[in-house]
C-alpha cells in the first residue's frame, strides 16, 4: 500500500465562473484500488474511492466515486493521467463546462510493501 500527501494545480478551460487552482491532496493506493481527498475546484473538500487501470505505460485511467460536488453528495468521475498530468471534463448545470487540466506534485510518499 502507497500513501502520498501532494498538490495538484489546475486549468479550468472554458468555464463562466472562477474555480479554485491549487488542491492540497492525500491518496492511498492498493493494487488498482485508489481512495483520498483533496480540497475541490469549487473550494469544498471531496473524498473519492475507485479503481486505477494503466492503459499504456504512461497513461492511465481513473474512475472514481467523488463526494463535495452540487449534483449529489456522491457522483462518477473519471480521470485521464498522462505521467503526472491530468485531463478532465467538468460540467456546470445550465451553463455548459470545459476541460481541466492540472498536474499532480507528490510532497512525500510511503509505501508499506
Amino acid at each position: 500500500m502507497e500513501f502520498v500527501l501532494g498538490l495538484a494545480l489546475s486549468l479550468h478551460v472554458g468555464f463562466d465562473d472562477s474555480y479554485n487552482n491549487v488542491h492540497p491532496k492525500f491518496s492511498a493506493s492498493y493494487e488498482n484500488l485508489i481512495m483520498g481527498g483533496y480540497y475541490n475546484s469549487i473550494k469544498k473538500p471531496s473524498f473519492y474511492f475507485g479503481r486505477s487501470s494503466d492503459l499504456t505505460e504512461n497513461l492511465t485511467l481513473e474512475t472514481v466515486v467523488v463526494s463535495g460536488y452540487v449534483y449529489g453528495p456522491i457522483i462518477p468521475a473519471a480521470r485521464l493521467l498522462y505521467k503526472d498530468k491530468y485531463y478532465l471534463t467538468y460540467g456546470q448545470e445550465g451553463k455548459g463546462g470545459g476541460i481541466v487540466i492540472g498536474i499532480d506534485i507528490p510532497l512525500g510518499s510511503i509505501n508499506t510493501r
